[in-house]
């Protein structure tokens, strides 16, 4: 799993995450950790160190903080908290058939992302 602490799951599931000026964004989920989401589609006023609140369908509301952006399809957020495991087996029991692993090679490449920023 690279450096990654916790296993990243690739999962397309809808959502969306409240702004800091308090808008509703909708975006996709592309992968998710316990400690971490990659999501799709993010508003391009999002600046990294925003908190924002994400929803995504079968979690609990969840604080997280932008850790980078690709301004307007993606970026990836760090939660403030772990994701509830029994609601994250949960989400990826849903997904089944279409949820895998996130390929070690995706990981490098976020994790690059994330040192610059």
């Amino acid at each position: 799993m690279g450096r990654r602490r916790y296993q990243r799951w690739e999962i397309r599931v809808a959502g969306c995450y409240r702004s800091p000026a308090g808008a509703e964004v909708f975006i996709s989920a592309h992968d998710i950790s316990a400690w971490g989401c990659r999501l799709a589609n993010p508003s391009r006023n999002l600046f990294v160190g925003d908190r924002v609140t994400v929803f995504i369908d079968g979690l609990d509301p969840i604080e997280a903080e932008l850790r980078w952006h690709d301004r307007g399809v993606e970026a990836g957020f760090e939660f403030a908290s772990a994701v509830d495991a029994v609601q994250l087996e949960l989400l990826v029991a849903h997904c089944a058939g279409r949820v895998k692993v996130v390929p070690r090679q995706w990981q490098t490449l976020s994790e690059d992302r994330e040192r610059v920023g």
